[in-house]
């Protein structure tokens, strides 16, 4: 009974393999045509695309820091980076930044060290951080309000990063989805002229879509290189918009 046991198991776990083989065998084609021996079954071809257009974009968001130490104090690094940052959101907004636009990311107080060369740690004084996101929806005046933040924060304040971006990419899209479309037509037409079957109607479409952000923009090179009074330059450049889809015909014949 235990060699009977043991030759079942082993017959079940074949079985199990080889089904799983199939599986994979199945999955493993694309574009594919499924064909199924039981009538009740559609018989499809489904074909993957993807299709992609360029937009420019017309905002951007911003990472500003202000950040303070004192010597022996805490709580007046804290005070200080408070009195700072009012100055950096006073100057956005006076600068035509819309207060939803702006946003407080994190605010951190705490001690600072140097490090001897055994590992030890020697108090120096304290830090006190603000961290702000900033929408600029008009590109055109980013540079020259980026500049009055740093003018009113002082040595406190810095620009972390900008990151253009496409407040609406529905006409990209629409433009990407078009051309994926096109391709994955094409070429189940052309399983259908090779193989010799005629195309039917659609049976399904799946959609899936991405933005190819462009990589941020470091202020401080930026800034560095002008000695004259001139805003700070920002060119946005363009971003990638994807849309890939699944399509699925029925055969008809």
């Amino acid at each position: 009974m235990r060699h009977y046991g043991v030759m079942k198991r082993r017959a079940m776990s074949g079985l199990f393999v080889s089904v799983a083989a199939g599986v994979l065998l199945l999955s493993a084609c694309s574009p594919t045509t499924v064909v199924s021996a039981d009538a009740a079954v559609p018989r499809t071809v489904s074909v993957s695309a993807t299709g992609s257009a360029e937009a420019v974009p017309d905002a951007a968001r911003a990472s500003l820091t202000v950040e303070t130490t004192d010597p022996t104090s805490a709580q007046k690094a804290q005070e200080t980076a408070a009195i700072a940052t009012t100055k950096v959101l006073d100057a956005l907004k006076a600068a035509g930044v819309d207060e939803k636009d702006i946003a407080t990311q994190a605010i951190n107080v705490g001690p600072t060290y140097n490090y001897t060369a055994d590992g030890g740690q020697i108090p120096t004084g304290y830090r006190a951080s603000q961290s702000i996101s900033v929408t600029f929806r008009d590109l055109t005046t980013a540079g020259a309000t980026l500049d009055s933040v740093v003018a009113a924060g002082g040595n406190a304040a810095r620009v972390d990063s900008l990151s253009p971006f496409v407040t609406d990419p529905t006409i990209a899209a629409s433009k990407a989805r078009a051309q994926a479309v096109e391709i994955a037509s094409a070429q189940a037409k052309q399983y259908a002229d090779l193989l010799g079957f005629t195309l039917g109607t659609v049976a399904s479409v799946s959609e899936s879509s991405s933005t190819n952000v462009p990589p941020p923009i470091a202020y401080a090179d930026a800034a560095a290189a002008p000695a004259e009074k001139a805003p700070t330059p920002i060119e946005p450049g363009t971003t990638e918009v994807s849309v890939s889809v699944s399509i699925a015909w029925s055969i008809a014949n």
